[in-house]
């Protein structure tokens, strides 16, 4: 399933499958909003599916806001179809808590 961004406000939702070649379509995304914003929601609730390196990705990109002092709240952490992944890459710790 192709890639799509849906954006509302500060909520960015993510559908489809998350892999190397979008992830920089998704981190373009990101990038354009925080430039003036704030803050963000990343709601990966409808990602069918994510890989390895993707998830590093996501990671990195969750460090490299937090450094310029913006807020990124990713949800998703019940989706059943990324989960495995995110905890084999030590990254399910950029989920939020709190669900939105």
């Amino acid at each position: 399933m192709a890639l799509q961004i849906n954006h509302n406000n500060e909520f960015l939702e993510v559908k489809g499958n998350l892999n190397t070649q979008n992830m920089k379509t998704l981190n373009n995304h990101i990038d354009f909003y925080l430039k003036r914003n704030q803050k963000l929601i990343l709601s990966l609730e409808r990602v069918n599916e994510i890989v390895f390196s993707s998830a590093k990705q996501l990671e990195q990109l969750y460090i490299k806001v937090a450094k310029n002092n913006k807020v990124l709240t990713i949800v998703g952490q019940e989706n059943k179809q990324i989960a495995p992944v995110m905890i084999l890459s030590n990254t399910s710790y950029i989920f939020s808590n709190d669900r939105v």
